[in-house]
């Protein structure tokens, strides 16, 4: 996308151009984008709100020509020629930490060599280290998820939230900034060592320099793993406007009947196979209900391509404290495949609902008040259930 110039005064050009055609004007574009300026103060800051926004005017333009194509998906901004940077990190926290970087004198160097190398935007696919202690175990050594990265650059602090100014102050201070953050399906995240087993000898340079991915067949590979858009840390971001994906909804399929958000899958892993699950709060549930619960927990049942993500959603709407949402079953860690049949899942959800109507407290939507053995009963029927759908399925198909 950067290898095409635009004649002088083109960008603005093309802004107006998308502005008039999808939005109906500059109004309707900074409205949709909850950008605050309004009047004549517009015309004065498009252009930077669309370089923050999609890290380009070239950007900005293939989004919306994908999207009057009707693909408004990973081919917006992944497309063959975009470049690919494969790097390490210490954890993967997107939400406070919005840039990639690069240490030193060596460090800068390499930054500017590697802008004269990437496409603008350009994709860093981040793996987490497994050498420092505090990193969740469950990330150690896996590929995490991905960046849009555009070139623009700055100190690691302009891009980072001020949890971090303080440490390690000498390092990742030649940064550039992260525009949109997206993170592999727990279940899905490959090792790192399995798709690049040459780690073993190169993972000093992968983590303070970043390699250029340029093997298709690897690319490819990280291009289909599914993965959910997640916030990214943007300067000057506050209240919901931190804490929401810049394009919620493009590119996703709903994981459920009731589900708000959801998942990308990519073209022809449209079916991903679902798992039901048992979700518990853990806490004092006395406190949390104001009124004695008699060895019963609040737990939540469902359906999802990534029960563990499903929990992560959860556990981000809560305030921090000592309430916690912990994966209690699900399909896999019962020690079967999940369903390939949406509505074999559906099945075995509506036999826990119904068992659970009986025999628990409704809490509202999927939540309960249940015993622990109720809730291994409920998920007994309901596992049967699914199965029994599946198999249904199968002789009907074969018929």
């Amino acid at each position: 996308m950067n290898d095409r110039p635009y004649s002088p005064g083109g960008d603005a050009k093309v802004i107006g151009d998308i502005g008039q055609r999808v939005f109906g004007g500059y109004t309707g574009m900074f409205t949709y984008h909850h950008w605050p300026e309004r009047g004549q103060h517009m015309l004065r800051k498009v252009q930077t709100r669309v370089v923050e926004t999609y890290g380009s005017v070239r950007a900005f333009e293939a989004h919306f020509e994908a999207v009057a194509r009707g693909r408004a998906d990973v081919a917006d901004f992944w497309t063959d020629a975009t470049s690919v940077l494969f790097t390490s990190f210490w954890g993967w926290t997107p939400e406070t930490w919005g840039t990639v970087g690069w240490s030193g004198l060596n460090g800068a160097t390499r930054r500017t060599n590697l802008m004269k190398e990437l496409t603008d935007p350009f994709i860093c696919v981040c793996y987490v280290t497994s050498n420092q202690t505090y990193i969740d175990p469950d990330l150690k050594g896996r590929i995490a998820g991905f960046y849009l990265m555009s070139h623009e650059m700055g100190d690691r602090d302009e891009f980072t939230h001020p949890i971090h100014h303080g440490r390690d102050a000498t390092k990742w201070r030649h940064s550039l900034r992260a525009v949109r953050a997206f993170s592999y399906l727990p279940e899905y995240r490959p090792r790192a060592m399995d798709l690049f087993p040459e780690l073993s000898k190169t993972a000093r340079h992968v983590s303070a320099m970043g390699e250029v991915i340029t093997d298709p067949a690897k690319i490819d590979t990280l291009r289909s793993i599914p993965w959910v858009e997640v916030p990214v840390f943007s300067k000057g971001a506050s209240g919901d406007e931190a804490s929401a994906p810049q394009h919620p909804g493009l590119g996703m399929v709903p994981a459920g009947p009731a589900s708000s958000g959801g998942y990308f899958v990519p073209e022809g892993t449209s079916h991903l196979p679902r798992e039901l699950y048992v979700l518990r709060l853990r806490g004092d549930t006395t406190a949390y209900l104001g009124q004695s619960v008699e060895g019963s927990s609040i737990i939540k049942i469902g359906l999802s391509v990534s029960p563990d993500m499903r929990r992560q959603t959860l556990q981000k709407a809560m305030p921090r404290g000592t309430f916690c949402w912990q994966v209690l079953r699900t399909t896999r860690k019962d020690g079967h495949d999940p369903y390939s049949g949406f509505s074999a899942a559906v099945s075995g959800e509506n036999a826990m609902k119904q068992y659970l109507a009986q025999h628990a407290t409704w809490l509202g939507g999927e939540f309960y008040l249940a015993s622990e053995d109720d809730v291994g009963a409920a998920w007994q029927i309901g596992r049967a259930a699914a199965l029994k759908f599946e198999e249904e399925s199968s002789v009907d198909d074969d018929q």
